[in-house]
């Protein structure tokens, strides 16, 4: 094994990852074994199969990568491999060999091969894909977090928000479920109506023409609206409507995030209407009128305080969502790298052989 120069990897990701290390040479065994130490957490060495395999099966929730020597007698590098791949598919393996044999490579790429490594081996080489493959290994641990992060927020938004977006005609484009729910509209009767029809959209104190100059301009509007249902009723929502850039800064569409907040209009109103009778009533009774005014007010207050918190949260939810969506793609692009190089380097072998 030559010697490292110049370190072309990540040594962050070996220092944290468990490798099991099979070769049958006793000079190529020691020699990589005493670097390996120096760089993985942890190095497990066989000999042979039957020594590899119980190792594996001892340590197999600890194992990260697998480096194996291919060219052993009768095939056994191949069989080594197939009794892996029973035990575990998707564990990264690394093979090594002189391809004297050319069939034994394209064997090998069946048993989900992760990569091959030419004999002498390239230590610098070696430990930068051992570090390519950890940190594609990370990647998809992060991915899948962050996919199920995602998962639980958007089932969180769609459980408390209403949202729709809209193209840069303000133009409805997409509709989430508590948006039909709400509205008693199927999708296909939303998609291409406009921000300004009156039978969907009525922003309070707020004209849809300065609404729509707030966000052209690429700042949010944030306030109350006013919405009216397919059978022509009206439900209350705080809504706050933003721009969606592209890369380059131009406005991408815009999405409306809403919180229905219809029941608290509702009660509020009953307690307004419960005052009115109140007074009716009990015009001889001031003091005892102007307790339970004050009482009702204060409920009304605590009513208010809780929506604005609700939206608060909704909000804050929200642009979590989106900068789990961007680390989400830098994520998909980085493994499509990875795939890619795969895919070029079996092309390479189907083509040399």
């Amino acid at each position: 094994m030559s010697q490292l120069h110049e370190c072309t990897f990540n040594k962050d990701y070996l220092s944290a990852a468990t490798i099991l290390f099979i070769e049958n040479n006793e000079k190529i065994r020691s020699e990589a074994t005493e670097i390996f130490t120096a760089f993985f957490r942890k190095v497990l060495v066989a000999t042979d199969i039957n020594d590899a395999i119980n190792i594996f099966k001892a340590n197999r929730m600890d194992i990260d990568i697998i480096l194996t020597d291919i060219d052993m007698p009768d095939f056994g590098g191949i069989v080594l491999l197939a009794e892996l791949r029973k035990i575990d598919w998707d564990i990264p393996v690394l093979i090594s060999s002189n391809f004297s044999d050319p069939d034994i490579l394209l064997k090998a790429i069946k048993f989900n091969l992760t990569n091959y490594i030419v004999k002498p081996i390239q230590l610098n080489t070696t430990l930068k894909i051992m570090s390519d493959i950890m940190l594609k290994k990370q990647q998809q641990k992060e991915l899948a977090i962050k996919n199920n992060e995602l998962r639980q927020f958007m089932s969180i938004l769609d459980s408390y928000n209403i949202i729709c977006e809209l193209d840069l005609n303000f133009k409805i484009t997409l509709a989430n479920d508590s948006f039909l729910m709400n509205s008693g509209f199927e999708l296909d009767e939303l998609i291409g109506l406009h921000f300004n029809n009156k039978n969907i959209f009525r922003h309070s104190d707020v004209p849809d023409i300065k609404i729509k100059e707030i966000l052209v301009n690429g700042k949010t509007w944030v306030g109350f609206s006013k919405k009216m249902t397919k059978a022509g009723e009206f439900y209350y929502t705080h809504s706050t409507i933003l721009p969606i850039f592209f890369n380059d800064g131009r406005i991408k569409k815009f999405v409306e995030f809403s919180t229905l907040i219809s029941k608290y209009e509702n009660e509020i109103q009953s307690l307004r209407k419960h005052i009115f009778l109140l007074k009716s009533e009990n015009l001889k009774n001031n003091s005892e009128l102007k307790k339970e005014r004050e009482h009702y007010y204060n409920i009304a207050q605590n009513l208010q305080s809780q929506m604005d918190d609700n939206v608060n949260n909704a909000q804050k939810n929200l642009f979590e969502i989106y900068e789990l969506k961007k680390q989400n793609a830098i994520l998909r692009d980085k493994l499509k790298i990875q795939e890619k190089r795969f895919e070029e380097f079996q092309a390479t072998i189907m083509s040399g052989r």
